[in-house]
């Protein structure tokens, strides 16, 4: 079969050096491997482990070569990682991994050589990149060529001693005062599955405070206290982020002042009511729960294809803006002492009731409403949180457009500016919602429809 490119789908262009990959791949994945015998199996996966090696390592280096480039604008992403997220389907912290391994083929060429041979893991690169984020890339370069052989002929512990024992030679009595270590402190807050992972470096100033204002709140343990050491630091500093919530003393968010905040539907709230015996409320009233085969939630599902498959839709759990779906027994706790507000939504489309044009600056209960459908960023692909966005006008107040749910968008602000920004008008990027919808889809500067599709917004599901 000849490929658009001028050569065989098997033949390496100039233009699609890729294009034997992609053949050899498709070839591998239609062979039947059942039907292959024990020594083809086991020579099979030594070959195919070592070519995942060179694989990773050929993909690190274009990642640094298109993060050197900059190329992620020509897709409306403004750093790398991000698109990495957004095209290659994957979390903040495998883009992130790419990256660091890619900057590290630039800096250490002989380690780089060993992985492209295939003979170097993607875990023993992110060990030596352990020790370049502690004793800096110019000391790993004096014993590159060592770590290099090390790697290529040693598994990942031995590679992980020798990376301790440089950073002891390099840094026996650790960091001398440095005026610029304020520059690597840093903090991540991710969910991991049930639980949030908070990792970070602090300068010695932030770090003496966070550990003076714990001390203040844990307090000594007490004998009817079975918390480890590590467990009441976790709650004293959980503790200090409530404090400042409720005493008021933090900075509005989008003209809100911050507050945990909690979507979640009257039935959800009320399913208490099961376990104490009490009849439940049926959502809609006296409506029969079902969706009609016709309907406009039948058509979302056959989308996805699961209700062909005999799949029920996953009950309507409630909703965080920074730790996503919660267990309804969290929300009901947390909803024992708290400020209500209630937000319409259409059941078929899950689309908030509109304001009316009579408010130009979007007031604080429409901000909710559109937190309410969007969830964050509306741009395909773009992961940020709602917190973080802008309402963007479709059509713009000042052109006769109101402000009201069916033309209004959250957008954060870098997308914000690429609907708005940097070329003429009938250049720009073009970004449209579908109010029976609520699909949002974008168009390049060129007409062309943006790859990354539509993005749709959170549709309650029946529970």
């Amino acid at each position: 079969m000849r490929s658009s490119h001028g050569g065989s789908d098997g033949e390496l262009c100039s233009d699609r050096p890729w294009g034997g990959l992609t053949a050899a791949a498709q070839a591998l994945a239609g062979a039947d491997v059942v039907g292959w015998s024990d020594e083809q199996v086991r020579d099979g996966l030594c070959a195919l482990l070592a070519e995942v090696n060179r694989l990773d390592a050929i993909v690190a280096t274009v990642v640094a070569s298109f993060e050197t480039r900059g190329v992620s604008e020509r897709d409306g992403f403004r750093t790398t990682r991000s698109w990495l997220m957004a095209f290659g389907r994957m979390s903040q912290g495998a883009a992130s991994g790419w990256l660091a391994r890619g900057r590290l083929h630039r800096a250490l060429p002989a380690l780089s050589a060993a992985a492209l041979d295939g003979e170097v893991s993607a875990e023993q690169l992110r060990t030596v990149g352990d020790l370049a984020g502690h004793v800096g890339l110019d000391a790993v370069r004096d014993v590159d060529a060592i770590l290099a052989g090390l790697a290529a002929a040693a598994p990942p512990s031995d590679v992980e001693l020798a990376c301790r024992r440089i950073r002891a030679h390099l840094d026996p009595d650790g960091a001398e005062p440095d005026p610029e270590a304020a520059q690597r402190r840093g903090l991540s807050i991710a969910r991991v599955g049930s639980l949030f992972s908070v990792r970070g470096r602090l300068d010695l100033e932030g770090g003496a405070t966070l550990a003076t204002a714990l001390d203040a709140l844990m307090q000594p343990p007490t004998a009817d206290d079975p918390r480890t050491a590590a467990q009441r630091r976790a709650d004293a500093m959980v503790e200090l982020a409530r404090q400042a919530l409720v005493g008021g003393t933090l900075p509005t968010v989008g003209g809100v002042r911050p507050q945990l905040g909690l979507l979640l539907t009257p039935a959800t709230l009320m399913s208490a009511r099961d376990q104490a015996g009490l009849p439940r409320p049926r959502p809609g009233g006296d409506h029969d729960a079902t969706t009609p085969a016709d309907g406009p939630a039948a058509g979302l599902s056959v989308r996805d294809g699961l209700d062909c498959a005999g799949v029920p839709p996953a009950p309507d759990l409630p909703w965080s803006s920074w730790a996503g779906e919660l267990p309804v027994a969290v929300a009901q706790r947390l909803a024992c002492d708290c400020e209500v507000w209630r937000v319409v939504l259409d059941p078929a489309t899950g689309l908030p009731l509109e304001v009316g044009r009579a408010h130009r600056i979007v007031p604080t209960w429409m901000r909710k409403a559109l937190h309410a459908r969007d969830r964050g960023c509306r741009w395909p692909g773009c992961t940020l949180p709602a917190a973080w966005t802008q309402v963007h006008h479709l059509i713009a107040w000042y052109h006769g457009g109101h402000t009201d749910i069916n033309n209004c968008l959250l957008l954060c602000t870098f997308h914000h500016g690429l609907v708005h920004e940097g070329l003429p008008a009938n250049q720009r990027w073009r970004i449209e919602l579908d109010p029976h919808t609520g699909e949002v889809h974008v168009w390049r500067p060129n007409g062309e429809p943006y790859e990354l599709g539509l993005s749709r917004a959170f549709v309650p599901r029946d529970g």
